[in-house]
């Protein structure tokens, strides 16, 4: 499987009618056979994956899949075992100190200190990061919603203004990548939506590529346009959300809702030799044939039964991760 997304621009015609290329847009970060290992067990096995300006990408994988030993290779809190991580061109094996310069990261909850205020703590860190100015700080502050609460001490904080103060944290040294391990985990569904919020209007504002690691399913499908599905430690998907979830409604479930689904169960395997499942008063069946829908209405009506409602199952992201990571061990326990 081609893990890298193809973001390249079409030839055009110049005035001399000469054909030229537009440049390649070069990825933010590229991760290149990336793998760790520890004694005989591999954590991660040789990873690809590309991330472009402004592309908020989900990382998802099941408990032990290789997600947070991945970011940690990326952020330096691992080493790698073989292959490398480029971030805007930098190696993070072999030049790691230039390469993180371009790398804000949060990883769950971050610890500030309580008794000091949010700006007092980003100024903090400013000073360890070096040349960073107090109008960054005020910049960063207005960016994640913390404008009028900034001179708050940290201990009167909720926890969604704590998640809020970390981004903030991770965006001072202006970052190219950031990089997100399930920073929602213990807040209410109001500081998930905000964050969310935040999040898209920081990838969208100021172009900044997001790879965030999540376990809340529904939340990474409102958030992410990308998602990379981690298994055993290997990359088995890397596509844009809509695209899976398309590919999943053509290949899966349809539905027809009528006033007789036993009988129009029926009759769709007679005529179609399609098996059917009766839920109520809906008739579910498995086509990959685009027209089938149609063509089982059709045929429900020569048979006078009379037809509510039609269209194909809206699959969830939880449904698409399930059956591609349901699919993927299939192969690996026959191979």
């Amino acid at each position: 499987m081609e893990n890298n997304l193809n973001m390249n621009t079409n030839t055009s015609l110049n005035n001399d009618n000469t054909q030229t290329k537009a440049p390649v847009l070069k990825p933010i970060l590229s991760i290149r056979n990336l793998t760790k290992k520890y004694k005989e067990r591999y954590a991660v096995n040789n990873i690809s994956l590309d991330i472009y300006s402004g592309q908020i990408v989900g990382f998802l994988g099941p408990n032990g899949a290789g997600k947070s030993t991945t970011i940690k290779m990326l952020t330096g809190l691992a080493s790698i075992t073989s292959g490398d991580a480029y971030i805007y061109g930098h190696s993070v094996k072999t030049d790691f100190e230039k390469a993180i310069t371009y790398v804000g990261a949060m990883i769950e909850i971050p610890e500030f200190y309580p008794y000091l205020s949010g700006y007092n703590n980003l100024k903090f860190f400013a000073k360890l990061s070096g040349g960073i100015a107090p109008s960054r700080i005020d910049y960063v502050a207005t960016l994640v919603g913390l404008k009028n609460r900034i001179k708050d001490k940290v201990s009167n904080y909720s926890l969604g203004m704590k998640q809020r103060l970390g981004v903030a944290q991770a965006l001072l040294n202006n970052p190219k990548l950031l990089i997100l391990d399930e920073p929602t985990n213990g807040l209410d569904a109001n500081g998930i939506r905000e964050f969310r919020m935040m999040l898209k209007d920081l990838a969208t504002r100021e172009h900044i590529s997001i790879f965030i690691s999540s376990h809340i399913l529904s939340e990474m499908e409102n958030l992410c346009d990308t998602i990379a599905i981690i298994d055993k430690g290997q990359i088995i998907e890397v596509k844009p959300l809509e695209e899976i979830k398309r590919e999943c409604t053509i290949a899966g479930s349809q539905f027809i809702k009528c006033n007789a689904p036993n009988f129009a169960g029926k009759t769709i395997f007679d005529k179609f030799g399609i098996k059917c499942l009766i839920q109520g008063d809906k008739v579910f069946f498995n086509s990959k044939d685009s027209y089938m829908l149609s063509q089982a209405i059709v045929e429900l009506t020569k048979k006078k039964i009379l037809v509510y409602g039609a269209g194909n199952v809206d699959y969830s992201l939880e449904d698409v991760f399930i059956n591609i990571v349901k699919e993927h061990n299939k192969t690996t326990s026959i191979s």
